[in-house]
């Protein structure tokens, strides 16, 4: 046996997305995925989620705790005991060495070890086999992302069609129109079609949206951009949507519309650029250099720069699947680009006085190019 191949996955399938990725099995209490380097595998759940665990997990053998009780017993606590079992199940099967993801938890880690098995860590397991997408997830996301956008046309029209005070201050349906209403309306659309917002939206404008994420507070007002960015899990796949859009109630600024043409022109570039063997890397320098040419500064850290004038602070985008924030990043030291890869593609310029422009989309990398998933109007009057 090389045992060197033998990989284990351990955690909660509601919080660790690799193991749900693995398993397809939701279930709240801790879980442990063992493929052996001869091919077979066991699956370790909680007893009474055995009959569940036998019907959804590809995996040899389902088993409880119970089953692989070590020489000192099993613990009387519940993830302890997992955790004990995974060891002894590893040492029955005579393995040496395993090799574990970044997810492991150090509790795993600790048994294992204890009973003299070695542990080795790769950069790559739990990673590249999620990076690429199959037939199922591209249209998961695909689903994701069409009822995000649906999300943000309905919070777009909503500030579009809002009506401002002798301050400038937005209201809708007599009461002031605040970015913590918004997002109260926001999440009451998403739980109607079964999807959850548990990160919240950001709906931000002066002075706030100067941090790009900043989730935004207080009343909106006419003629200031907002930016609207909504990424909500569907809770029947568990993939994500990530979009944005920039609107203005009233007429938008020239300065406004300025920004709004380098950002768009922006991801433009930036799409082109995304292509199967080029690099993150690559895709935001196209980005970038976009902005620069339209004459909008570039900060980054802890590089000064007066907030009033805008200025982009952040890459250009991110793998997206069963998290919103997946490898790679389209950013410095962005690495190569696969085929059946999606990203967000998300330039941004953002001002403490102007407002903020952002528009985001879901991209998938496909062999002739790219291809946008669920296109959305990206332009600023959002009344239509």
């Amino acid at each position: 046996m090389t045992s060197k191949r033998t990989t284990v996955l351990a955690g909660h399938s509601t919080t660790n997305a690799t193991l749900f990725h693995r398993c397809r099995f939701l279930v709240g209490d801790s879980s442990v995925a063992i493929d052996f380097a001869d091919g077979t595998s066991t699956y370790l759940v909680r007893d009474i989620e055995i009959d569940r665990a036998r019907k959804a997990v590809q995996a040899d053998q389902i088993n409880c705790a119970a089953d692989f009780i070590p020489k000192g017993g099993l613990s009387g606590d519940r993830d302890t005991a997992l955790a004990q079992a995974t060891a002894e199940c590893l040492r029955q099967a005579g393995e040496s060495i395993i090799t574990v993801d970044r997810s492991l938890p150090y509790l795993y880690a600790h048994f294992i070890q204890e009973a003299g098995i070695s542990i080795h860590y790769s950069a790559d397991f739990g990673v590249l086999n999620r990076r690429i997408k199959d037939a199922q997830e591209i249209e998961h996301l695909r689903v994701a992302q069409k009822i995000t956008g649906e999300a943000v046309t309905h919070a777009c029209r909503t500030i579009a069609h809002a009506t401002p005070d002798k301050k400038g201050i937005l209201h809708h349906d007599g009461a002031a129109l605040t970015s913590e209403r918004l997002r109260a309306m926001i999440t009451a659309f998403l739980l109607e079609r079964n999807f959850s917002n548990s990160h919240d939206s950001i709906v931000a404008t002066a002075p706030h949206v100067a941090d790009c994420h900043h989730y935004g507070t207080g009343p909106l007002k006419t003629e200031l951009p907002t930016i609207v960015d909504i990424f909500p899990m569907d809770n029947a796949t568990r993939y994500n949507g990530d979009m944005t859009r920039t609107v203005v109630n009233g007429t938008a600024s020239d300065e406004a519309l300025r920004m709004h043409t380098a950002v768009c022109e922006a991801k433009a570039a930036g799409c082109i650029s995304l292509k199967p063997g080029t690099t993150g890397e690559e895709v935001h320098l196209a980005t970038t250099a976009v902005l620069k040419e339209h004459g909008f500064a570039l900060a980054r850290g802890d590089s000064e720069h007066d907030t009033k004038h805008p200025f982009m602070s952040h890459g250009t985008g991110h793998g997206i699947g069963l998290e919103v924030h997946e490898p790679i990043l389209l950013d410095h030291g962005g690495s190569e680009i696969f085929k059946n890869e999606l990203f967000t593609v998300e330039p941004g310029l953002y001002s403490s006085t102007l407002g903020g422009c952002r528009v985001e989309d879901m991209v998938l990398v496909n062999s002739s190019g790219h291809e946008i998933l669920s296109p959305l109007y990206e332009g600023l009057d959002w009344k239509d």
